[in-house]
């Protein structure tokens, strides 16, 4: 099921949340509670695909087990944690990555795993689980996790299809003992939400119109219709994920729940490390917790840490997708990084200076991750650096609107003519600066603590979520539900 759905806002949610506090609200009902949590999430993950719940249930079942035997005998658990790593790995590799590797075979398209068994938000539920084996080997996971705990956690729907990557030992209590009802956590949950969906049905969409043009057209557009397209493509991304975990975290609020903070103002970062530190927040840990430190961390010197960095980076790149585009993306951040340390200490630059240089490289790195070939990834960069400088084209410029925009540009472009074409031309392209400037202002989501109801915040809502929801119809997919 689709979180930007009329289905899921108008339905499926609210129906959920009635149900959750109604049951929850007394401590009698609360394994009830779960039970409806657990059929909620099953109906959620198994929507498009039922028999994905098959192989999402046995792996489930597999690592729980498997958990808690390690925790009862974590002297002896190394064995049994790698063997379990490597099966939850094994799935995911089945399913995301065997396409991929058969296209360098001569068995290219011979097979691939069909998409109605292939689990709803596969790579997310992978890293949890394994997350979830390493707390038991760590004895970090808690006694108390029981079957059904385990089962909300990894089937629970504000999580499910993006994220963020949740420790079963931190989701499983606030599940079992959600906190009271209140109207801040209901108005602040909701406000959340709200701007969240605004962000991926409004933002995201215009400009994945216009990234969309952009490669569609690589190779044949002026440079700045080029730099204009890698700009649409950062901004895109970021209003898609930042405006999903907007949504999961008021979801998760206005039943009681607190997520951890997975994204803040990356775009704000000065430096690439700073960046890691505020995109994907639950990733990076992930990698940190997982890869980096098992791997030795920087305890065996720089040249070691830099390894380290680069493993991490590449493996990061290969999750977020099989191709040669993601392994260069990875890459590039990996070095990146690998430079920042090396230069520790030993150059300072303005926090102007430090902000361009790092926004400028996200965006460039952004191209290798976006493109369908290194061929297009190419041939985009290789615009920016033909002759020609000027104004955007007017395909550009119309490719941009949504589909409500452009009609009412059109009619504005008949009444007005001829000084409608100049704002059928203008108005599409002010909205790139306007998305720039909405990077000043914080993620709900991570200032959700400072919460507080006001009249103004009550306004925003409405028209966010009205307006969100009239323009629901053929909004693309997240663009991490891909992932």
């Amino acid at each position: 099921m689709n979180v930007q759905s009329h289905l899921f806002v108008l339905a499926y949610l609210p129906a959920v949340l009635t149900l959750w506090r109604l049951l929850g609200g007394r401590l009698a009902n609360r394994n009830a509670a779960r039970a409806l949590l657990l059929c909620a999430g099953v109906v959620f993950c198994g929507w498009g695909a039922p028999l994905s719940l098959l192989v999402l249930g046995g792996e489930g079942a597999a690592s729980y087990l498997l958990g808690r035997r390690i925790a009862r005998d974590p002297g002896r658990g190394r064995p049994l944690l790698w063997a379990g790593c490597g099966l939850l790995l094994a799935v995911l590799a089945f399913f995301k990555y065997t396409g991929f590797a058969l296209s360098l075979t001569p068995l290219e398209g011979l097979f691939a795993p069909p998409d109605w068994l292939t689990p709803l938000g596969l790579s997310f539920a992978t890293f949890q689980q394994i997350l979830w084996l390493r707390d038991c080997y760590d004895g970090e996971a808690g006694t108390e996790i029981s079957p059904l705990d385990f089962a909300c956690c990894l089937t629970f729907f504000a999580t499910a299809t993006c994220g963020p990557i949740t420790r079963v030992g931190e989701l499983a209590p606030q599940l079992r003992r959600p906190a009271p009802f209140s109207w801040d956590d209901l108005s602040g949950g909701l406000y959340c939400f709200a701007l969240g969906l605004a962000k991926k049905v409004v933002a995201a969409g215009v400009f994945a119109n216009g990234a969309n043009f952009g490669y569609a057209n690589a190779g044949s557009l002026s440079p700045m219709d080029s730099a204009l397209t890698i700009l649409c493509y950062a901004l895109q991304i970021y209003f898609d994920f930042s405006g999903y975990c907007d949504m999961a975290s008021g979801m998760a609020r206005m039943m009681g729940v607190r997520l951890p903070v997975n994204f803040d103002s990356p775009y704000q970062a000065l430096s690439v490390r700073d960046f890691w530190g505020r995109w994907h927040i639950t990733l990076s840990r992930f990698f940190r917790r997982c890869v980096y430190f098992p791997l030795g961390g920087n305890r065996e010197g720089t040249a070691a840490a830099c390894r380290n960095v680069m493993i991490v980076f590449l493996l990061s790149g290969l999750w977020h997708g099989a191709g040669w585009g993601f392994l260069v993306w990875g890459a590039l951040h990996g070095l990146a990084q690998v430079a920042e340390r090396l230069l520790g200490g030993k150059i300072s630059l303005p926090k102007p200076l430090a902000w361009a240089l790092t926004f400028g490289f996200v965006n460039l790195a952004w191209v290798f991750f976006r493109a369908d070939s290194l061929e297009q990834a190419l041939a985009l960069l290789g615009g920016l650096f033909q002759g020609g400088w000027g104004l955007p084209t007017r395909e550009f410029a119309a490719a941009l609107p949504l589909k409500v925009m452009g009609e009412a540009l059109g009619f504005l472009q008949n009444a007005l003519d001829p000084a409608g074409r100049a704002l059928v031309y203008w108005v599409p392209l002010l909205l790139v600066p306007a998305g720039l400037a909405l990077l000043a202002c914080p993620d709900p989501a991570a200032r959700a603590e400072r919460f507080r109801p006001a009249i103004w915040r009550l306004g925003l809502t409405v028209v966010c979520l009205t307006g969100s929801v009239l323009l629901l119809s053929g909004v693309d997919s997240f663009i991490y539900a891909n992932f």
